[in-house]
């Protein structure tokens, strides 16, 4: 038997008629029908339809813009049914009436709708429409053949311990509401349309966290319905501030090594988030990540990207390749990076429904009060739906963690008398944002407690505590913080407690809801934590009001965590307390021992040959970073004034590699100028170098000239033959891209012979300023080949720059680094393809050197020079018969150049594309934004290529040219 309740506005009522009459004709055959005007007069009409929707098994939702503006369809009855479909297996069919925004609500844009493709019945022909609610009736009959219908997925079998990690906080132990959401999330994981990404967005506090805590629970108890793996991990752990620099790097070392991926430790965030999305997305697995804001840029022109290139490879992956299973995402800002791939009315296949998560509703924020301990007005006893209980939850804007703040507030401090709200000065809270209101409830804590004195001192101190935690609060960082001597104002009720007694502290800051538990098991245990905008409240108190006592427990902090690890550790894991100890120095005012001591000696090893031991062995650039900005008064503009001029100026170089190292060039570039202007003072060369190279890279082509011509003035006043040499082939390399062959020639010709001089067993130039020269070298050959013409020059220019290439190979020691054997390897590879091109046969020879070139970089984690190899590569498979493969190489070379803003690869993208796939409709396109880029940045080493390739298309000549 289907028993169909049909839900309905009422102005919808010709429509809801048509539908019975097609259902109706099958009523002897298994379907019974309830609509509301079955409602008897003198019945409860609301009783009825809560009747009505405990006993269907079958919805049908008439879907227009009537229906979906219903705050009674939306509230009560959609609701109902959806908690329904998660629990019993309720089956829901939207018939879309009428043209409406549908798709934009996560939870309905997950269903399958009627009729099909969701072409609104309003729109059909008279026969058309009848004929799909025909098809509709007969539909819901096949059910009925079916059985009861049940649950979209049957019994799972258990997990093994083995399948399941994860790291999020507790939620809340009392949970109301939110039966769309966690329809929405069920609907995800078991329909098989394509969603493979679930956004979950809110400010702070709003229940993110507790939602998929739920969630979590309900799959937990269904043997996680069908889930081979289950992951999860919580970023809120690293802080929550718009200036913090949290790294991604703690986490993908955990996942890659719980995923069993096979990849280098040192290997760069890009290839980690690869292999991390394959091997998630290998089996049907769940992958939950919590709080990912930190990791995303705030708000400013880049507000919501992801500045986190290892989790935004793993989920641009996970979005677009497609998996079995579901990621998802919680964070107070919109994933910008995953903008292309929401399910919309403009995408309608997209893999990621973001699901913008609201306040509480004023009925589900009063069950939550009167829960918590609200349950009274003044002497009188109310009841979970009381008007001042609803009030109150108004008040706050349904704000969840501060109804769970003033509900156990209440209840504590007032007897749970809803009327004392006002004790809460609720009305002078930030009126833009929830957690103004959060603050206030907490403020009122702090008062009440200094109120009762003594008897309540200890939870004050306490709770205080963790205002130095930007993190769980592990028992031996708490240790010190309670040790003698007490610090002054702030540790005194705690100096000397037993363990009953702190124990006992504890247990009454819980039960305040101030307090989490930590997650209490191995390394973990003991750990105390709070919310994340509890821990910024009173962190923010602290500095303000008690700076002295704020020092002093960042300093016991910062000694605890550096004597705490081995004086150089192995491992990333192993690090972290000295990059817990960097914070914490810096916050105490420590800013150059914590700079010398602990980031240079001990996480760095030094900055000699065997230095840099976190970014050259680990990859660590990310990790690197965030120690890198505690030492800024604003990133990555001020370093702190504490520290000295040199230092200050050391600093700035350290920001600026790790943000290019992380593909964000345009942030490199403010640190590296500022870097270069100070020690220009001391004639550092290096600097202004390092500074024309990313200002190339950028497209600023005219800049990089002026900083490397400034380099080799610095060098050559040194003295210095190293800096003498190499700065002329960064100021040779930059003339090059500008078109100026003869003059870039003249000075690679003087670096070269300096570097004769400097080191005669070496008479050539060689390592990365060797493949300048040898890219100079090849120039014309490389025309040429593009151009197909068998010219004997050319073909002699690739023999002599072959033969550079075998003698750097010959002089390669074990010790050299990947970057400059995987530059050799190029130089060989490209002299092997053109010359078979120019004479015109397949240029098998030049596949071994290529795969070298390619492999080499990836494993450098060098992103400047990688699309150097990858169109290389990609212009040997096209001509080796693999245009696939070609197509695979640009499009990574793009994802590349696109992610950094690498404007001249972007160029050499847009003119191989054009070049490669001349017949293609869109060749003309990469020609003419191939021009526009080389105009813009003056890359005018590629015009005579770029004019090749447009008389090749039978474009017009361009005057001038």
């Amino acid at each position: 038997m289907a028993r169909v309740f049909i839900s309905y506005s009422h102005r919808d009522e010709k429509w809801k008629e048509r539908v019975v009459r097609q259902l109706g004709v099958l009523e002897e055959q298994g379907i019974e029908l309830w609509e509301d005007r079955q409602i008897m007069a003198g019945d409860e009409w609301e009783q009825e339809i809560t009747q009505a929707l405990e006993w269907c098994n079958i919805a049908l939702l008439l879907v227009s813009a009537h229906s979906l503006t219903s705050d009674y369809i939306l509230r009560k009855e959609v609701t109902a049914l959806l908690e329904r479909r998660r629990r019993d297996g309720v089956r829901l069919i939207p018939l879309i009436l009428s043209p409406c925004q549908w798709k934009q609500l996560p939870w309905l844009s997950l269903l399958q709708v009627r009729p099909t493709d969701g072409r609104p019945l309003s729109g059909m022909s008279e026969h058309d429409a009848e004929q799909a609610l025909s098809e509709l009736a007969g539909e819901i009959h096949k059910l009925t053949q079916r059985g009861q219908p049940t649950a979209a997925t049957g019994p799972s079998l258990p997990l093994p311990p083995d399948a399941v990690e994860i790291h999020l906080p507790r939620g809340a132990d009392h949970f109301f509401g939110r039966e769309v959401e966690l329809a929405t999330l069920d609907d995800a994981w078991e329909a098989a349309d394509g969603i493979t990404v679930v956004e979950l967005i809110a400010p702070g506090g709003v229940g993110k966290t507790s939602l998929v805590d739920r969630w979590l629970g309900t799959l937990r108890r269904d043997n996680w319905r069908g889930a081979r793996r289950v992951y999860g991990w919580s970023f809120y752990s690293q802080g929550t501030g718009e200036d913090r620099q949290a790294s991604e790097e703690h986490f993908l070392d955990q996942a890659v090594k719980w995923f069993g991926v096979e990849v280098a430790e040192n290997a760069d965030p890009w290839t980690k988030g690869q292999k991390l999305a394959e091997a998630v997305a290998a089996q049907r697995t769940l992958l939950i990540l919590d709080g990912v804001e930190p990791l995303q840029y705030p708000p400013g022109p880049l507000a919501g990207e992801l500045r986190a290139p290892g989790l935004k490879t793993l989920l641009e992956h996970l979005a677009r390749a497609g998996q079995p299973g579901l990621c998802v995402v919680t964070s107070r800002e919109r994933l910008e990076d995953l903008n292309p791939e929401v399910r919309d009315a403009d995408c309608p296949h997209g893999a990621v429904a973001p699901i913008d998560l609201g306040e509480l509703s004023e009925a589900d924020g009063a069950k939550l009060l009167h829960a918590l301990g609200a349950n009274r007005a003044g002497a009188a006893p109310v009841e979970a739906g009381d008007g001042e209980l609803k009030e109150a939850a108004r008040a706050v804007r349904g704000h969840a963690l501060t109804l769970s703040l003033l509900g156990r507030y209440l209840a504590l401090a007032y007897g749970g008398d809803i009327r004392k709200r006002d004790q809460v000065d609720l009305h002078e809270a930030d009126t833009e944002t929830t957690d103004g209101h959060a603050f206030k409830v907490m403020a009122a804590y702090e008062t009440w407690f200094v109120r009762e004195g003594e008897k309540r001192a200890r939870e004050l101190a306490a709770l205080r505590l963790l205002g130095f935690f930007d993190r769980p609060a592990h028992p031996a960082g708490l240790a010190v913080l309670r040790a003698e001597p007490a610090i002054a104002g702030l540790t005194e009720p705690l100096v000397g407690l037993s363990p009953a007694q702190w124990n006992t502290t504890l247990t009454r800051l819980r039960q305040c809801g101030l307090l989490l538990e930590g997650e209490g098991s191995g390394e973990a245990a003991g750990t105390l934590d709070a919310h994340p905008l509890v821990r910024e409240y009173l962190a923010r108190r602290l500095a303000k009001e008690q700076p002295a006592a704020w020092r002093e427990g960042h300093r016991r902090l910062y000694e605890q965590l550096k004597g705490s690890a081995p004086h150089h550790p192995e491992g990333l894991a192993a690090l972290q307390p000295l990059y817990q100890a960097v914070a914490h120095g810096c916050l105490a005012g420590l800013y150059e021992e914590a700079r010398a001591e602990v980031y240079r000696d001990r996480v760095l090893r030094g900055t000699g040959s065997g230095g840099f031991y976190s970014t050259r062995q680990l990859g660590a650039f990310g990790a690197d970073l965030g120690a890198v900005a505690c030492l800024f008064e604003m990133p990555w503009r001020r370093p702190a004034p504490a520290l000295s001029e040199a230092a200050q100026a050391w600093l700035l170089n350290e920001a600026a590699t790790r943000l290019r190292a992380l593909g964000r060039l345009e942030e490199a570039l403010e640190p590296m100028e500022a870097g270069a202007e100070r020690l220009a003072k001391q004639e550092a060369a290096t600097s202004y170098g390092n500074l024309s190279e990313l200002q190339l890279t950028l497209g600023r082509i005219d800049d990089a000239v002026g900083a490397a011509e400034r380099s080799v003035e610095l060098a050559d006043r040194s003295g210095d033959a190293f800096q003498r040499m190499v700065n002329r082939t960064t100021l040779a390399d930059a003339l090059h891209q500008r078109g100026e062959f003869a003059e870039a020639a003249e000075r690679f010709r003087e670096a070269e012979a300096m570097q004769a001089e400097w080191q005669p067993g070496y008479p050539l130039l060689y390592s990365l300023q060797g493949f300048r020269y040898c890219d100079r070298l090849l120039t014309e050959a490389e025309r040429a080949a593009w151009r197909g013409t068998g010219e004997a020059a050319p073909i002699r220019a690739c023999e002599a720059v072959a033969e550079r290439g075998a003698k750097m190979i010959e002089w390669r020691l074990p010790t050299d680094s990947m970057l400059d054997i995987a530059l050799d390897h190029l130089t060989l590879a490209r002299c092997a393809l053109y010359t078979a091109r120019l004479q015109g046969r397949p240029p098998e020879a030049a596949a071994e050197p290529t795969e070298e070139a390619v492999t080499g970089l990836r494993a450098a984690g060098d992103q400047d020079m990688l699309p150097h190899a990858l169109l290389t590569r990609a212009h040997l498979r096209h001509a080796l018969g693999d245009p696939a493969g070609a197509a695979a190489d640009l499009a990574e070379a793009r994802r590349i150049a696109a992610r950094g803003n690498m404007r001249l690869h972007m160029a050499d993208y847009h003119l191989h594309h054009a070049r490669l796939f001349p017949d293609r409709p869109d060749a003309r396109d990469h020609l003419r934004q191939a021009r526009e880029l080389i105009e813009a940045c003056q890359y005018l080493r590629r015009l005579p290529e770029l004019e090749d390739a447009e008389r090749a298309a039978g474009l017009p000549r361009r005057s001038g040219s």
